[in-house]
């Protein structure tokens, strides 16, 4: 029986860690529709409200902001909120306050050790996507994806039904056409794969898109084991 690869069309770009002036014109450059910036201390791209707010006036107005966190308390969601950030994404700790409070969706990220993980997933009107990534975040490592399918697709039609799911986790201008195929995700987040030593490098950043969305133009395939045997 055949199927189609993509069933959604071709996947949204979330380029993360963005942190230089000069990298909202690569976003530009792409059409990109989301734009990541990370405020936690103990990241290497952790940046201020300020560098952020600098970043942003250069950005499209098309591309959505989105602030990357830690377990959040209500304080930093409602800055977040009040500093024109579209999407608050959410790793860690979700508390119950930070739902009734967050005046912008969220995006639950989890950061899959094992394919059980997602069962514990929350179910929330608020919740507007689901962020799944590696073990790691920011570490360019991808979790078990074979192990991990199953589940996924079960997930797609019950707890991300109605919402976006975004693949992240160790994706790179090799691997997502791939992972793209095989997952069919709403978005792809990528951050480390598009990385030199000084930041995000524009022809990386440019590569990853490409592959990304032509990856997402409607190719068929006889079934999903084609992929782990390395022959789609």
């Amino acid at each position: 029986m055949r199927m189609k690869a993509y069933g959604r069309g071709r996947p949204e770009i979330k380029i993360c860690g963005i942190t230089r002036l000069k990298e909202a014109v690569y976003l530009n450059e792409i059409q990109a529709e989301y734009a990541g910036f990370v405020f936690w201390e103990k990241s290497k791209r952790n940046v201020s409200f300020s560098q952020a707010e600098q970043i942003c006036r250069l950005l499209d107005k098309k591309i959505k902001r989105v602030a990357v966190t830690v377990s959040p308390g209500v304080g930093v969601a409602r800055r977040i909120a009040e500093a024109g950030f579209d999407i608050l994404q959410i790793h860690g700790e979700l508390s119950e306050e930070v739902l009734r409070k967050c005046l912008i969706p969220i995006w639950r990220a989890y950061n899959l050790q094992k394919p059980e993980d997602l069962k514990s997933a929350e179910r929330h009107p608020k919740i507007a996507g689901y962020v799944i990534d590696a073990g790691a975040s920011g570490s360019g490592r991808t979790f078990d994806w074979e192990g991990s399918l199953g589940i996924l697709d079960k997930m797609k039609v019950t707890v991300f039904a109605g919402k976006k799911f975004i693949l992240a986790g160790g994706l790179d201008s090799q691997n997502v056409g791939k992972a793209v195929r095989m997952f069919q995700p709403d978005v792809v987040d990528v951050s480390s794969s598009v990385e030199g030593t000084q930041g995000k490098e524009q022809a990386l950043v440019a590569e990853y898109a490409k592959a990304a969305r032509d990856a997402g133009a409607g190719v068929e395939v006889s079934d999903r084991n084609c992929m782990s045997k390395g022959k789609c």
